[in-house]
Order: structure tokens, then C-alpha cells, then sequence
């Protein structure tokens, strides 16, 4: 005779309880196994997304070089005092019905596009200067 085990709503007989353990430790292998192959691919796409010996050495090299502030400093607050007053100046409106629009047209473009770069501006000025003549 089978053991029976009362549950409050059905009696189930012990035997299909069995079964039952066994369709769930199947499916707790089967998700035991999916969670390892992920872990694994995981693992072997961070392995392969390291970096190159050349990216490693280009970082390294990146690190030792020295950034002089002083120069970083003043060639932001130069080049903010600087392009203002070259874009006031060389701006293409104020060559208006002249010959030297299309160049003032070159000259601002440069200026825009090099915005927060001193040396670039100050090369932008002198050529202001020659090819507009213009006096600051």
C-alpha cells in the first residue's frame, strides 16, 4: 500500500510527488545549465574585448606626458578675448558690396572652426590684418 501525504484541498499519493521532484530537478538543471553557458560567453566577450598592446602602450604613454597648465589657462582665456574680437571684426557683413567679402568669408569660417585654438586665431589674425587691412 502507498503512503499518502493530506494536502488541505486533495490527498496525493507520495509517488507522483516523486515524479514531481523530478520534473523540477530537471528543470533546475536545465536553467543551472543555460546560466553557466551565459556566465561563459560573458567571461570570453570580456576577454576578448581587452585592449591591444598598442592601445595599452599608446595609455601608457598618454600618462607620462606633462600638461602645462599655465599655457592651457592662457590659451583658453586668450583665444576667448581673441575670437571675439576677430569675429567682430572680420565678420562677412561688414564687407558688404566689396571685394574683400569672400575673404572675409574664408577668414570667419576659420575663425568659427577654430574657436578655442590661440595660435590658429592669432595665425588668422595676421592674415586679417594682410589681406583685409584691417587695424586692431
Amino acid at each position: 500500500m502507498t503512503a499518502l501525504l493530506q494536502t488541505s484541498k486533495k490527498i496525493i499519493p507520495l509517488a507522483k510527488i516523486s515524479s514531481l521532484d523530478s520534473i523540477w530537478f530537471w528543470i533546475s538543471t536545465i536553467e543551472l545549465l543555460i546560466i553557466g553557458f551565459l556566465l561563459y560567453k560573458l567571461l570570453t566577450k570580456i576577454n576578448k574585448s581587452k585592449l591591444s598592446d598598442l592601445e595599452i602602450q599608446g595609455i601608457k604613454n598618454s600618462k607620462k606626458n606633462e600638461i602645462n597648465m599655465d599655457d592651457l589657462m592662457d590659451n583658453i582665456h586668450n583665444s576667448k578675448t581673441l575670437y571675439k574680437e576677430l569675429s567682430r571684426k572680420c565678420h562677412p557683413e561688414r564687407f558688404i558690396n566689396d571685394n574683400r567679402q569672400e575673404v572675409a568669408q574664408e577668414i570667419f569660417k576659420e575663425i568659427t572652426k577654430y574657436e578655442k585654438n590661440s595660435e590658429q586665431l592669432k595665425r588668422l589674425k595676421n592674415r586679417a590684418i594682410t589681406e583685409l587691412n584691417l587695424t586692431f
